[in-house]
C-alpha cells in the first residue's frame, strides 16, 4: 500500500520533538490553534481547521521515540468531495530518532492516506505545509498553524488557489 510518508531532520531535540507532538501547546503550535483533548493513550485530541475537523485517539506513546494516532472522526468540507469522513480509520505515526548534536530524524507516514483516496493529492499537500510548520516550530519555536481567529492559514491559501 504507497501511503503518504515524509522524513526530515530538525535542529532540534528528540525531546522538544515529542513533547510538539504530545501537548496541546505543542500542536497548536505548529499544527492548529483550534486544537483541545486529552494527549495520553487512549485519549482523544480533537482538531479544528474552520469548518474542517479530526478526532484522533492517541493509540501509542513511547517518549522521546514515538507517537501514534488513529482518525476516529473526521469531515473535510471541501465541495469536490464526496465521502468527507475518508481520514477515518487511517494512522498518523511520528517515528523521532535522536541523531545526535541537538538533531532529529522524524519520519512521518499517514497510514492508509492512499492515492485512492478523492482528497489524496490535498491532504499531501497539507501534509507537506503542516510538516514544515513543525520543523520550522522546532527550530524557531514559531510555526505555521492553521489560526483560530478564522483568517486563512498559509496552507489554506495555497489550496484555494
Amino acid at each position: 500500500m504507497e501511503h503518504f510518508h515524509q522524513e526530515f531532520t530538525v535542529a532540534s531535540s528528540a525531546a522538544v520533538a515529542y513533547s510538539a507532538l504530545t501537548s496541546i501547546t505543542g500542536l497548536r503550535g505548529w499544527w492548529t490553534q483550534e486544537c483541545d483533548g486529552v494527549a495520553e493513550v487512549s485519549g482523544a485530541i480533537h482538531f479544528r481547521f474552520g469548518p474542517v475537523h479530526k478526532e484522533m485517539r492517541v493509540e501509542r506513546l513511547e517518549p522521546n521515540r514515538e507517537v501514534r494516532w488513529v482518525c476516529t472522526k473526521a469531515y473535510i468540507d471541501m465541495p469536490s468531495l464526496t465521502r468527507k469522513d475518508e481520514w477515518v480509520g487511517t494512522e498518523m505515526v511520528f517515528r523521532l530518532n535522536d541523531e545526535g548534536s541537538g538533531r532529529t530524524r522524524i519520519d512521518f507516514e499517514h497510514v492508509g492516506l492512499v492515492p485512492s483516496f478523492e482528497c489524496y493529492g490535498m491532504c499531501v499537500k497539507g501534509w507537506r505545509y503542516y510538516l514544515g510548520s513543525l520543523r520550522q516550530y522546532l527550530e524557531t519555536g514559531a510555526g505555521t498553524p492553521h489560526l483560530a481567529d478564522g483568517s486563512k492559514s498559509q496552507c489554506q491559501e495555497r489550496a484555494a488557489a
